[in-house]
């Protein structure tokens, strides 16, 4: 079953945790983000571990092999259990962080991002095809590049799924029924993304800005239960 990750987009450790601390026992993964992991560096992610979450760590690199190899070590040994890397660094970028962690006790997914959701059609420079076959393309990429999945809209799931059985699916642009789309593009309910077959859906504002964090937590949870997830 997909499970829900929760974007804590702060700037500060003190709201992070506060955050955190509504949420236990509501979702059991969180995201840390540019904005957090920058202000806060890896102890952040050593207090969130301590409070029980799975932390998924979402810095999307993209740089030399060798500095991204050496980045994706220094994300195993701050204890994050998923990251992110542009698939768009290219095979030797992917392989060399994918060698880096293969030796580890406990290596970290890497899930290799395709085509952000705050896109829409026409806007990424110079891609002439439709976002969809780009990103597939991509995910083809990732699943031969050591990539243990990618992040990629909930519109693409199904067509990735059916191109590369074994990849894992993360899909941000997550917005309940009604709510608004904020900045993302390419938005999907959280019943669409696992019927679509979606692993990991990655939901932030809906839930942290919400009145009552808790219950929206809970809110997302009961949309994802409520389909039955595609054969795989």
């Amino acid at each position: 079953m997909a499970e829900l990750v929760v974007a804590l987009d702060f700037n500060d450790a003190l709201d992070a945790l506060n955050m955190a601390g509504v949420l236990r026992g509501h979702a059991p993964w969180v995201k840390v983000g540019l904005e957090l992991f920058i202000s806060e560096g890896p102890r952040i992610i050593h207090s969130l571990k301590g409070l029980g979450f799975k932390v998924f760590l979402d810095l999307k690199l993209h740089d030399i092999p060798n500095t991204v190899r050496g980045a994706a070590l220094a994300a195993a040994a701050s204890g994050a259990d998923m990251m992110t890397l542009h698939l768009c660094g290219g095979e030797r970028m992917c392989r060399a962080a994918a060698e880096a962690v293969a030796g580890l006790s406990r290596p970290p997914l890497l899930m290799g991002v395709t085509v952000l959701t705050s896109l829409a059609e026409g806007e990424l420079p110079g891609c002439a095809v439709p976002l969809e076959m780009f990103a597939k393309t991509l995910a083809r990429g990732a699943s031969e590049w050591g990539m243990h999945g990618v992040v990629c809209s909930g519109h693409e799931v199904a067509d990735i799924k059916r191109a590369c059985p074994g990849l894992l699916c993360l899909t941000p642009g997550i917005r309940l029924a009604g709510g608004e789309g904020d900045d993302q593009r390419r938005v999907m309910t959280p019943a669409q993304a696992v019927r679509n077959g979606s692993d990991f859906l990655v939901v932030g504002r809906p839930v942290t800005r919400a009145a009552n964090p808790a219950a929206a937590a809970d809110a997302v949870r009961a949309d994802m239960t409520s389909v039955q997830t595609p054969e795989r």
